[in-house]
């Protein structure tokens, strides 16, 4: 009953959004355990489109809830599609991206941010980058086995809000980067509220803020050859697209910004834009993935 009251809920305010990055990690730990039983992505299988399944994994020495979606006739059956919800888990835009990329034929392993971070946001403790790292490799590897693809498939990663530090983090730790193909950060924020950047485990290109927590702009230039975009809200509540390009400097051959006009961090008003951009920069990403050559 209380998934279905947030899916409504959600729906109509365009996803749950925080005005201050203060008031932020308090509700979304109280968001965190209310949203325990709402582990599965909504999105229902597709007769002759896509099957949908959720599944329990173990991962970082517990069990979490994967979605899998198999698409019928796969259009890009050389990835394997990760995706990662924000804080409202698979409610309002989560649900309607997940969505969209079943419809575009991607293999998919959906996971949600909140149920991931619960244990974290309970203890009230930061988790290094190493044991995030670790965590990180063993769900991509079980989510491959779990849909039959070999080990060595490229990964694309598409998160949103604090989903999108996934793809932040990966730029981070030289052993997640050799695996992915192509990344998406759709409402990227400034910093990681839950992971910790210790001097012994950083190198010295690495940012971080007084907390010793990773600032995830200047992360995404190391990723090297791999091509990035960040879709941004002209109105986001945390990192506008005008400070998105201040912060990420101009465009290159592997790092993209795509300004949405929206009103709001969920892009509420301007969804078909975003799925429209998203496309865009899948494909662009794709075009230079050594699956694609």
């Amino acid at each position: 009953m209380v998934c279905l009251y947030l899916s409504q809920w959600t729906k109509q305010r365009g996803g749950v959004r925080f005005r201050t990055m203060s008031a932020r990690p308090l509700f979304t730990a109280t968001l965190l355990i209310i949203l325990t039983g709402c582990a599965g992505a909504h999105l229902a299988s597709k007769p002759g489109v896509y099957s949908v399944e959720v599944q329990r994994i173990q991962a970082a020495r517990r069990e979490i809830h994967a979605t899998y979606i198999r698409p019928v006739q796969p259009r890009h059956p050389d990835y394997l599609l990760v995706f990662a919800t924000g804080d409202a888990g698979w409610f309002g835009t989560s649900d309607a991206l997940i969505e969209h990329l079943a419809q575009e034929g991607y293999t998919i392993a959906g996971f949600s941010a909140p149920e991931a971070l619960r244990p974290i946001a309970r203890s009230g403790e930061l988790v290094s980058t190493t044991q995030a790292a670790q965590g990180l490799k063993e769900l991509y590897a079980q989510a491959k086995r779990d849909l039959g693809l070999p080990a060595s498939t490229p990964i694309v990663i598409v998160g949103f809000s604090r989903g999108a530090s996934v793809v932040a983090f990966t730029a981070v730790h030289p052993e997640l980067r050799s695996g992915i193909a192509g990344a998406v950060a759709v409402a990227l924020t400034r910093q990681a509220d839950y992971l910790r950047a210790p001097e012994g485990e950083r190198s010295a290109e690495i940012q971080v803020d007084d907390h010793g927590r990773i600032l995830f702009y200047p992360a995404l230039h190391l990723l090297d050859s791999t091509r990035l975009a960040v879709i941004q809200s002209t109105n986001d509540s945390y990192v506008p697209a005008a400070e998105s390009r201040q912060l990420l400097g101009p465009d290159t051959s592997t790092l993209r910004l795509y300004e949405v006009e929206a009103k709001d961090h969920g892009f509420s008003d301007a969804r078909a834009k975003l799925m429209q951009d998203l496309d865009d920069a899948l494909r662009w990403a794709e075009q230079a993935s050594p699956a694609a050559g």
